[in-house]
């Protein structure tokens, strides 16, 4: 996939959500507005590289109420699109608009999310390829160290697969604080994270020579990871290393030049949270 291209700068006019009136203490707002912007070493997703190793600038917006409701746009430049030919022009940029409700099931200390998450790639798509644009529900429960998600393509194509309703990917994760269990200035805001995840297609691709079962294209995927943030700064860096069980003979999930989407790989980062 291409090198990195551009850099993505999301200028949002977002409104004041409160008012002050004069000499009057200033009121606490129903709402909050967060923003995001980080450097990697590439774009992995579920297991897959979108970058073809090379860096993604990635970006995005949240605006969130204090009931749980929440909307959010996130950005990065990618380049499977090109490297598949699956986009004749474009295919260089994924664009997620997305909102949600989360909040906590009473004093259980159980948290909840369920929301839906729009993924869009402009541009032109090859003939006999369907459009990439991908819409997913999710529901996910959180405790402690520990959360699960399930996400499910409610629109008829996802990532140029046809006939892809009902696609489903299951995610189990955990982040454990090394640094608040471990007495050590240097290991301080520390986290250890981990994942496993099960991509499950469902329907059939559209290709020009025909039609097979998008079946045998599942897969598991796993990550083990470490982060650090610097208190009070809204930096974050970390590392990850990420694989896959996918099998090697399906012509997706290799580039031109023989290498292959999903092979275990390293990913670093830097991220600004404000």
């Amino acid at each position: 996939m291409n090198k990195l291209k551009m850099a993505l700068v999301a200028a949002l006019a977002l409104p004041s959500f409160h008012v002050l009136a004069e000499d009057a203490p200033e009121e606490k707002s129903d709402y909050s507005v967060s923003y995001n912007i980080g450097l990697f070493s590439q774009y992995m997703f579920r297991g897959y590289t979108q970058t073809n190793g090379e860096p993604a600038l990635q970006g995005g917006v949240d605006v969130e109420h204090s009931s749980g409701f929440y909307v959010g746009a996130w950005a990065s430049n990618i380049s499977w699109l090109e490297d598949t030919n699956s986009y004749s022009h474009g295919g260089s940029l994924e664009l997620d608009l997305y909102a949600g409700f989360a909040g906590e099931i009473g004093d259980t200390g159980i948290s909840y999310d369920v929301g839906f998450l729009q993924y869009l790639y402009p541009g032109d798509v090859t003939p006999g390829y369907a459009k990439a644009n991908t819409t997913e529900a999710h529901i996910g429960l959180g405790y402690g160290w520990f959360d699960a998600a399930v996400h499910v393509v409610t629109s008829d194509t996802a990532w140029t697969w046809g006939d892809a309703r009902g696609t489903a990917y299951y995610e189990i994760n955990a982040e454990v604080p090394i640094g608040d269990l471990v007495d050590y200035k240097y290991l301080s805001g520390v986290t250890a994270n981990f994942h496993a995840g099960y991509q499950d297609f469902a329907g059939h691709p559209v290709y020009s020579s025909g039609k097979y079962d998008n079946e045998v294209d599942s897969y598991a995927d796993w990550k083990i990871g470490l982060n650090k943030n610097f208190a009070d700064s809204g930096i974050d860096m970390g590392w990850y290393y990420t694989g896959t069980d996918t099998r090697h003979d399906g012509w997706f999930i290799r580039y031109d030049e023989g290498r292959i989407y999903s092979d275990p790989t390293h990913t670093f980062y830097l991220t600004k949270s404000f």
